[in-house]
């Protein structure tokens, strides 16, 4: 009776100290969207969308109504979110041959310098996984890939699926419309990853979903069977172009392929949702939903909106950066709507004062703040002004434009106009690309004028003075590491036939080896 007593007594106290160290690091999920623009989503304003998971998630949530990305295309905002510096510091920028992101056929990727998110929370205990799209550079021998970068697992497509030739993109045979792939000469079929090895190439969309979140469901289930607290990277390409679904939701909604995309992110959502539910660990897990940059309008119809806010990915007006975020914890983050200035560099910074860690733990220079405070206890931002880098970036010129809580000055637009001419009137993205340059700058409320419609600065010297200052010394603080976009070499393109003597669509072309036994599902381990 007594040993049975003392077992019992020893089984209680490591649940206890097992339940208090997941009190103490909650688990945390960043689930990205790809081009998802600030009113995509149902409760962001589409009434075409049919989004109930996010929905639901912002109803037990924090509206974040003025998160900005930290550049308005895909590898530089996706560098930044993971480093929480401007991605100009890590390279991350625009190189003189105009390689705008990291390609099939990149040479390099984001530094392995660099101090990513899962690298910082490893040190207080944290296992990570990244499901989904990289785009931070694949390189020789695979060395850019995310396991090497401080994640323990990894399932995906290491780059964006617009340059891959799709095969049947919406269940279960519609071509999905990307006419340019099979003239495109950097063309590649995409490979579907596990760890580092291509085990499908090319790979199914319509079932692209469903694995990913199988492999959400079988790492959470490994993270909580171990007792470790873990940080999970969803990074789905819903609703980026060319648009794809599977069974579960084509012809979903009434907004067609866009909107039917969105409903396949949401049920991936749903799915993540619904197996913390049955792990018991929903209310220790932090969820931060969000999305890269801005809707690609150029897209037209089979690109998104961008609401109040003007233009859309690729430019430095709000609609490129300012993105729909949520923040979900319950318990800790009260429902309701926050209307304070953030960003994502913000989240390195946050994601360590969660994690246990300080900021003299890490030798990192950070362009965030800790914005803990303004999740859990509705305090005001410690933000106070954001930079906008170009798209194409010129060390010698810097940032396009600079806002303080107020009001934002554009000091150089980008100046072109959409193909089917519904924004002559304004200065978006679209294939003619010049630059103007402003003295005094363009300024805009943006308070009352979100769209930045009407320039104020004939009026306001003394605030284009104010913002003149603000853009500079913000500027003096940031240095330009060199660019690791540009360089590239055919050979590098992931292959699954190693007997290829160039990565041609024709030749990489092998039987897919995924099974669900890839991604075992364990039994359930509960707190």
């Amino acid at each position: 009776m007594t040993s049975l007593l003392n077992w019992w007594i020893i089984f209680h106290v490591m649940l206890w100290t097992r339940v208090k160290s997941y009190t103490n690091k909650p688990n945390i999920i960043v689930f990205l969207a790809d081009d998802m623009g600030y009113a995509d989503l149902q409760s962001f304003g589409n009434p075409l969308s049919r989004t109930p998971h996010v929905d639901a998630l912002e109803a037990g949530g924090l509206k974040l109504t003025q998160m900005y990305s930290a550049s308005a295309i895909c590898s530089p905002a996706r560098a930044a979110l993971l480093t929480g510096r401007y991605p100009v510091r890590s390279g991350v920028w625009t190189s003189e041959n105009g390689q705008l992101v990291f390609a099939p056929k990149s040479v390099y990727g984001l530094p392995l310098n660099e101090t990513l998110i899962p690298e910082m929370l490893a040190q207080q205990g944290y296992k990570s996984a990244i499901v989904g799209k990289w785009h931070l550079g694949v390189g020789l021998d695979k060395k850019y890939l995310p396991t090497n970068q401080g994640f323990h697992h990894y399932f995906g497509m290491p780059y964006s699926h617009e340059g891959c030739v799709c095969a049947a993109c919406f269940y279960p045979d519609v071509e999905c419309e990307n006419p340019n792939v099979y003239t495109n000469s950097d063309a590649v079929t995409c490979p579907l990853l596990l760890e580092e090895d291509i085990i499908e190439q090319p790979i199914n969309l319509t079932s692209l979903a469903e694995r990913q979140t199988r492999a959400a469901r079988s790492w959470i289930r490994e993270f909580v069977c171990e007792g470790s607290p873990f940080f999970m990277y969803y990074s789905t390409h819903h609703p980026h172009t060319p648009q794809f679904a599977n069974r579960h939701n084509e012809d979903a909604t009434l907004g067609g392929q866009y909107t039917d995309a969105l409903a396949e992110l949401d049920w991936e959502l749903g799915e993540i949702m619904d197996e913390l539910r049955i792990n018991n660990i929903i209310e220790n897990t932090l969820i931060l939903f969000t999305s890269d940059n801005g809707p690609d309008r150029g897209s037209h119809t089979l690109g998104g909106f961008s609401g109040a806010m003007r233009c859309g990915k690729y430019t430095t007006f709000d609609g490129g950066s300012r993105v729909p975020t949520i923040a979900h914890w319950p318990g800790h983050i009260q429902p309701g709507v926050s209307r304070e200035l953030l960003s994502h560099l913000d989240i390195w910074p946050t994601f360590r004062r969660l994690s246990g860690s300080s900021a003299e733990d890490f030798d990192v220079i950070l362009d965030g703040y800790d914005v803990t405070d303004v999740l859990l206890n509705g305090k005001e931002s410690p933000r106070k002004s954001m930079l906008y880098y170009n798209i194409v970036t010129d060390p010698e010129v810097g940032a396009y434009a600079v806002r303080n809580t107020q009001y934002k000055a554009h000091f150089f637009v980008e100046k072109v106009v959409y193909t089917d001419a519904l924004d002559n009137d304004k200065m978006c993205k679209s294939d003619n690309y010049t630059v103007d340059a402003f003295s005094p700058p363009v300024l805009y409320d943006l308070l009352l004028d979100p769209e930045e419609r009407f320039d104020i600065s004939g009026d306001s010297e003394d605030i284009v003075q104010l913002m003149t200052k603000l853009i500079e010394e913000e500027s003096s603080r940031v240095t330009f590491g060199t660019s690791v976009i540009g360089s590239s070499n055919v050979t590098l393109k992931l292959c699954c036939n190693e007997e290829c003597e160039e990565p041609t669509v024709d030749c990489c072309d092998c039987p897919s080896l995924y099974s669900d036994d890839l991604l075992p599902l364990p039994s359930y381990c509960t707190t």
